[in-house]
């Protein structure tokens, strides 16, 4: 097959969830043999002749990266202008030969899509509710996202239901994100399917304990618990520092972040005021080395999120490594815990249900599987194999409906 992945961003340039996806999905199929090429925005251009593509071949796919237009967040215009950016992007990929099917992973490379290529088969991944996720973000910035979301939410509900009701196909990576498209657009022809993501093979342990905390100069004779996660509001970072306040001041343990974020100077303060500064740690954005040895160096991961966690990939990154993981009860994270870690959940926005698990997990109080038997569930239910077999399954679908 001869695949288009349109996306908003390059995961070599912005790293992110959704990108990661993307990039992930387009590289497995370049692997087995298909022509793949992804179309995804670049740098803000001030330039109003168009975007400039630039194309690159990474890893077996063709990339075409296009500048963006440079524009205020408080233009009304905003989306139609970066629709109509990317719409003339993918329109010159267009031109170079023919190709059978197109995979948008977003609303607005959705809208481009039906403009540049009206007649190309569409399969349509939703990462999450866009009408769920667009306006909690705007919710946390202020009179600029107030202003943002007057106009921007009934934006987003119609270019969301255009999205899914113009696709051949649908996709997304839960039961959950599924359910909430279904309860946000009932009237909407929607055509599902469900497929996870998988467990980068380089992601499973290779080294000890030990080993990776002496890489990473982590202490090697008290418990270190470890998340990773963009410093945003809906992540429920400070709901996981005032958790361990407790325990970390009276030494118990060491408790280490990773991520960037906006809410970095706001949970630094966090920390200092509860008196941890000295057991936990905000370690910044992290290399994929780097993050490889720190799940291999911790003994447990905590997964705070507060609102929309559509499927949870490092929740398979860190039981790869053997590592338990303690979440909450939101989005899919239940979806993918309760199978394996039926007692690892707690409610969201709630310090002391979780300091109360995490201690029953350091007393061995909490019936939690193995670190080998945990490895071999997400090598066994996640395997890129099995999922990439049902991601060519569907485009062949998609292509030939």
């Amino acid at each position: 097959m001869r695949i288009i992945s349109f996306c908003d961003t390059f995961f070599l340039d912005l790293p992110g969830g959704l990108a990661r996806v993307a990039w992930d999905v387009a590289k497995a199929l370049a692997r087995r043999g298909h022509e793949v090429a992804m179309v995804a925005g670049a740098a803000e251009s001030p330039s109003a002749a168009g975007p400039r593509v630039v194309e690159e071949r990474i890893d077996g796919v063709r990339v075409f990266r296009y500048s963006k237009p440079m524009l205020s967040r408080l233009d009304p215009f905003r989306a139609s202008k970066q629709i109509r950016s990317a719409s003339r992007a993918l329109a010159g990929v267009m031109a170079i030969q023919p190709w059978d099917v197109i995979h948008c992973h977003s609303i607005f490379t959705a809208a481009a899509a039906r403009s540049a290529a009206p007649l190309l088969p569409r399969l349509q991944t939703v990462h999450s509710p866009a009408i769920q996720e667009l306006p909690y973000n705007w919710s946390q910035q202020g009179v600029v996202g107030y202003l943002t979301a007057l106009g921007g939410r009934p934006m987003v509900r119609q270019l969301e239901a255009r999205a899914v009701s113009t696709a051949a196909r649908c996709h997304a990576l839960s039961r959950f994100t599924v359910d909430e498209m279904n309860s946000e657009y009932a009237g909407v022809r929607q055509d599902f399917t469900v497929i996870p993501h998988w467990a980068d093979p380089g992601w499973f342990r290779v080294m000890s304990k030990e080993q990776a905390r002496g890489r990473l100069g982590w202490p090697v004779d008290i418990p270190v618990l470890f998340t990773v996660r963009q410093l945003r509001h809906r992540y429920g970072i400070d709901t996981a520092i005032r958790a361990v306040a407790p325990q970390t001041r009276a030494g118990r343990f060491q408790f280490y972040i990773g991520g960037s974020g906006e809410d970095a100077p706001a949970l630094e303060r966090l920390i200092t005021s509860l008196g941890v500064s000295g057991s936990v740690k905000l370690l910044g954005r992290l290399s994929d080395e780097d993050l490889r040895l720190a799940y291999q160096a911790a003994d447990l991961f905590v997964l705070p999120t507060r609102a929309l966690e559509c499927f949870g990939l490092i929740i398979l990154e860190a039981m790869a490594c053997g590592l338990p993981v303690i979440g909450t009860r939101v989005g899919a994270i239940p979806e993918n815990l309760m199978p394996i870690l039926p007692n690892c959940i707690v409610p969201p926005d709630d310090p002391q249900a979780l300091e109360v698990r995490i201690r029953q997990f350091l007393d061995r109080q909490l019936e939690v599987p193995a670190g080998e038997e945990l490895a071999a569930y997400v090598a066994g239910e996640f395997g890129e194999g099995k999922v990439v077999d049902a991601y060519e399954s569907l485009l062949k679908e998609v292509v030939g409906g």
